[in-house]
């Protein structure tokens, strides 16, 4: 069940709130928490109950591997567990996400031709692996205590987050769900979660689906493609991933809202950045977070002395990791390289105190950015290769030949408030932040969904990017 869909905005979402209200005014402490449970388990089976085993499987194992770690055991059998637990957390991505592209490629350098079943991964893996993996290293290192199974099982799967994020961290949710811990009332956090997740769902199907249309017409075309048309398919992109995983981030956190927990903010204008560190900060902050605390600094530390060049050379490993992270695809590992390249290179940059202009500084970066996700929506390397050669200037700079036959003009106004809101509005949290319950207030939220769920039937549902990983 997708966040955009019909299904979950006339009935899941408004039935779990409703029982959610009834249960916390009427049941007991834990009713709420064990219903929470209950529609996020249905939720994630919607899209086939042969996911469930895996998503069960996987809470039960990483509770049952922290209350092992915690359970009077000394510092060396800690330590063996917490090994144990990150080994098995790691094997089950890999093998269940990763084995066929590792056996494609030891074929592709000529040996043996193996393969297993092409088995769909479970919805969410990436992310629930993620957010399990962060659980077991902060129970070692004494942040959070072990949780109940009821609550480990709430914190993996909650409906907002499971299939895209943003990442969590156990002592942050967790209390979250029998104690409210908003300043404002319950009615009023409702009403600020209704609005943002409201502009969420305008960002999705209104802007970034627009720019979709381009994109998958574009990157199958592009060999046909002038300079000015090159650009303009790889611009869409950047333009559509960011208003698709941004729009879904506030879905999810303006659902969060109305159930009174609070997740974590996954985007902040990356496109005003003006260094890729900065764009990073900005850009799936939870997953930035994740970087620097459990890949990047346990990598440096084991390297030794903390140098500029050890420094580089785990910020390339752990960016390539976060690159595969993404999906079974060298594309996607270049992705990931050549932003851990861009990072060393401001890190030097930085240490060295050498000065750029602000205007020069975003120009390269967002370049920088829009070339970088060339590999990431490209099926293969030498198509991302032919898309990055028609984009240097050549003979035809400025045919239109292809495009005219994608580009719709009803599609023009959209898009252009797209790109100026990727750069000079308020950011969603912002907009969120200065929220009022004013009639006005209501009346832009019923705007949005109004405007969204035509633009939902007028067309189909278009799945979200980020979904797949």
């Amino acid at each position: 069940m997708a966040l955009n869909s019909f299904l979950f905005l006339l009935l899941f979402l408004p039935a779990v709130l409703i029982v959610q209200v009834l249960l916390q005014k009427y049941g007991g402490r834990q009713w709420p928490e064990v219903w929470l449970l209950a529609a996020s388990l249905s939720f994630y089976g919607f899209e086939g109950f042969a996911q469930l085993p895996f998503l069960i499987g996987s809470i039960v194992c990483n509770w049952w591997i922290a209350r092992m770690m915690v359970s009077g055991a000394g510092e060396i059998r800690r330590k063996w567990i917490l090994q144990i637990g990150l080994t098995v957390n790691i094997a089950f991505l890999c093998v269940i996400k990763y084995a066929n592209f590792v056996l494609g490629s030891v074929a592709a350098l000529h040996g043996p031709q193996i393969t297993l079943p092409h088995w769909g991964p479970p919805l969410g893996i990436s992310f629930f692996t993620l957010t399990q993996i962060m659980y077991l290293v902060d129970t070692y290192q004494g942040l959070n205590q072990p949780n109940s199974l009821l609550d480990h099982a709430t914190l993996v799967s909650l409906f907002p987050y499971i299939t895209a994020g943003p990442l969590v961290r156990s002592r942050k949710i967790v209390p979250q769900f029998t104690k409210f811990q908003f300043e404002e009332s319950r009615s009023e956090r409702g009403c600020r979660g209704l609005y943002l997740f409201s502009i969420g769902l305008a960002k999705k199907v209104v802007i970034a689906d627009s720019f979709a249309r381009i994109v998958d017409a574009g990157f199958a075309s592009m060999k046909y493609s002038s300079t000015l048309e090159a650009w303009v398919y790889t611009l869409s992109f950047t333009f559509q991933i960011y208003f698709d995983f941004s729009g879904y981030s506030d879905m999810a956190q303006g659902a969060a809202w109305m159930l009174g927990i609070d997740i974590p903010q996954n985007f902040d204008a990356p496109y005003r950045s003006r260094s890729i560190t900065d764009f990073w900060g900005r850009w799936h902050i939870s997953l930035s977070n994740f970087i620097t605390d459990y890949l990047y600094t346990p990598i440096l530390r084991s390297l030794g002395r903390a140098t500029l060049a050890t420094s580089a050379i785990a910020i390339l490993i752990a960016m390539g990791i976060v690159g595969l992270w993404h999906g079974p695809a060298w594309t996607f590992v270049i992705f990931g390289l050549l932003h851990g390249l861009g990072l060393a290179t401001n890190q030097v940059w930085k240490k060295r105190k050498l000065k750029m202009t602000g205007w020069l500084a975003w120009t390269l970066t967002f370049a920088f950015v829009n070339i970088a996700f060339c590999f990431f929506r490209s099926p293969s390397i030498p198509i991302a290769l032919d898309l990055l050669k028609a984009m240097v200037p050549q003979r035809d700079l400025f045919g239109v030949d292809a495009i005219r036959g994608i580009f719709s003009w009803a599609d023009a106004p959209r898009m252009a408030i797209g790109v100026v809101a990727a750069f000079a509005f308020q950011t969603s949290s912002e907009m969120a932040a200065s929220f009022r319950p004013t009639r006005m207030a209501a009346g832009v939220t019923f705007a949005l969904i109004v405007i969204s769920w035509f633009f939902m039937g007028s067309s189909p549902a278009k799945q979200f990017i980020y979904r797949g990983f």
